[in-house]
Order: structure tokens, then C-alpha cells, then sequence
């Protein structure tokens, strides 16, 4: 039996692999996918990255850490790491100097790649149901409700949200909901724990040793 607490983490990996890839882009084909309607742009998107999927499934096969290159050529040039970086620091990111923060953003960009290719390895071509995007108050941030759609689980619906640039107009991902949880919330939890008895420099050195671990394969009990 898996705990519960363990299920919930590995359920909300499920979810955010899920929302991830509806995020990822085609690096080759950007030009052809509009930045400029968040819902068009997560439905356009995902057709773009299961795509990708379907295409290198041999690569992925043979070398599961092929993942880890779908997310830096697909997916990262579509996250607002920096924008989630500064997030997931809360308070710390204001002790911190430009130099600092640049160089946390850097390695935290490469956690995201490490984490992201994790999460993709359950999924599993679940079916998804697109909602139209609400925006927030400022108008720069929107929510967009995805529902997935597993034979084997109750529908769930999550809220996922875009961040639009304020020079060029485009929409960038930057955090996820599910069930109430933002990952960004959860992962400024963790991290501000470490921070607060270890420091940044020691909340770098580990996320830099994990984004270079290799992928693992992760089943579902």
C-alpha cells in the first residue's frame, strides 16, 4: 500500500506532467503556434508536443533521459522560470542581488528540466477538455481550467497559469493547481525550509546535484 501522503505527491507528478506537456511547444514550428490567446495557446500546443511524443517514443524507449531533451527544446522556452524562480523564493528573492538571483534562476532552470522530464515519464495519452481562460484581476495573469480524463480515476480538473509579457504581449506558463495545491506554493515551502537552515548556496548545490541525476521511470501502484 502506498501511503497517502506518497500517492498524493505522486498523483499531483501525474497531473503536472499532464499540464506540462499541454505547455510544451515545438521549437522548429513556434512561428505557426500564436502567443498571443492563452486557451488557443494551450490547445495548440499540446497537439504540437503528444506529437513529439508519438515521433520519438523509440528515442524515449532506449534512453529514457531523451526526456530530458524534449523539455529544453520543447517546454522551457515557454516557462517563465524566472518569474516561478522569483516565486518560489517568496521573501528570500529581496536578499538576494541581481547577480544572485541570476544565478539561482540558472540552476533552478535546470531542476525545472531534471523534474519536468520526471513527471513525463506518467504520462500516459490521458484524454483532455479545455476551458476558456479567466483572467485575474491585473489582467496580466491568467487561469486556464484543463479537466483530464482517466478511465481508471475520477475527472480531474486542474488550473493552470500563464503570466503575459508586458513588452511583447506573449503568454508564458509559470504554475499549476490541482485540487487547490499550486506547485509553486508547495515547492516555496520546501525550498524556504531549506533556506532558513541550510542558506541558498546549500539550496543551490542541491538542486544543481539533482538536475543532473538521470531519469527514472515511475509506476503507479
Amino acid at each position: 500500500m502506498i501511503k497517502q501522503g506518497v500517492m498524493m505527491n505522486v498523483l499531483l507528478n501525474m497531473m503536472f506532467a499532464i499540464v506540462l506537456c499541454l505547455t510544451g511547444l515545438a521549437t522548429a514550428n513556434a512561428e505557426e503556434i500564436s502567443r498571443k490567446d492563452p486557451h488557443a495557446l494551450i490547445e495548440q500546443a499540446s497537439a504540437r508536443t503528444f506529437e513529439r511524443f508519438r515521433q520519438d517514443k523509440g528515442l524515449i524507449d532506449s534512453d529514457i533521459n531523451h526526456l530530458k531533451v524534449i523539455v529544453e527544446q520543447e517546454l522551457m522556452p515557454y516557462i517563465h522560470y524566472r518569474y516561478a524562480a522569483a516565486k518560489v523564493l517568496g521573501k528570500n528573492r529581496k536578499k538576494m542581488t541581481k547577480d544572485e538571483f541570476n544565478q539561482f534562476s540558472k540552476v533552478f532552470r535546470d531542476y525545472l528540466i531534471y523534474t519536468y522530464a520526471n513527471v513525463f515519464t506518467l504520462y500516459d495519452h490521458q484524454k483532455v477538455v479545455y476551458a476558456n481562460a479567466k483572467k485575474s484581476t491585473t489582467g496580466r495573469i491568467v487561469s486556464v481550467r484543463v479537466s483530464i480524463i482517466d478511465d481508471n480515476r475520477p475527472p480531474i480538473k486542474i488550473d493552470f497559469k500563464l503570466i503575459k509579457s508586458k513588452k511583447s504581449g506573449d503568454w508564458s506558463a509559470f504554475d499549476m493547481s490541482a485540487e487547490g495545491i499550486s506547485l509553486v506554493a508547495s515547492k516555496q515551502k520546501e525550498f524556504n525550509t531549506v533556506i532558513r537552515k541550510h542558506g541558498v548556496d546549500y539550496l543551490m548545490a542541491q538542486l544543481a546535484k539533482k538536475a543532473k541525476m538521470s531519469v527514472e521511470k515511475k509506476v503507479v501502484k
